[in-house]
């Protein structure tokens, strides 16, 4: 079985229902769409990066193979992110023996390969514990969020929609957190009117 010391899940498969029709990781950010560019910059890294996608989506399984990301379908992804982590997680371990994950949403159009660099460097000064992006000043969370191979089993039995927020709170006095301005962490598009201040901020 491979190993390697750090793998990227990203989630897409949710429904997008905050854009009113329209599915906002097809959207494009400087001429590609959301979903493909966040993987590239992953990609840059050289881990293995897995993406979920719901099993009848074909646009976003059309996107994700325009990559080399691997490709997770998920049956049922209306039962919540919690869902697609397992679902994800699960297939991941099947093949590779990661020492730890990086979960993050899709929908993150600042996050660059810089970024998540600076993350990881950060997380490998202490791997045991989890690790995630805070806002300098406001304590906002951000992602992706690094979890040690020791949470797996905990990740595979999440369900609903929390995510993994449980697991986080329950170790919250032990969060390595990575403290930072870079907003590349924190701004997620959901809405129409969030990708029009995206566009007005960038332009």
């Amino acid at each position: 079985m491979a190993q390697h010391q750090i793998g990227f899940l990203f989630l897409a498969a949710g429904a997008s229902t905050r854009m009113h029709g329209v599915d906002k990781l097809l959207k494009e950010i400087d001429g590609i769409p959301m979903l493909q560019r966040i993987l590239d910059e992953a990609l840059k890294l050289n881990f293995p990066v897995f993406a979920t996608v719901p099993a009848h989506d074909i646009e976003r399984k059309l996107i994700i193979s325009k990559t080399n990301a691997v490709l997770i379908e998920v049956e049922n992804p209306d039962l919540g992110m919690g869902h697609s982590i397992s679902t994800g997680l699960s297939e991941t371990t099947k093949n590779l023996n990661l020492h730890s994950l990086a979960i993050c949403t899709s929908d993150l159009p600042g996050l660059s390969a810089d970024s998540l660099r600076k993350l990881i460097n950060y997380y490998l000064k202490i791997p045991e514990m989890i690790c995630r992006p805070v806002k300098l000043g406001n304590s906002k969370f951000g992602h992706p969020v690094i979890f040690p191979q020791k949470y797996f089993e905990e990740l595979k039995l999440i369900k609903g929609d929390m995510g993994a927020r449980d697991i986080i709170n329950r170790n919250k006095e032990t969060l390595n957190r990575f403290v930072t301005e870079d907003d590349s962490y924190f701004i997620d598009l959901d809405t129409p009117e969030d990708f029009l201040n995206w566009a007005n901020q960038v332009s």
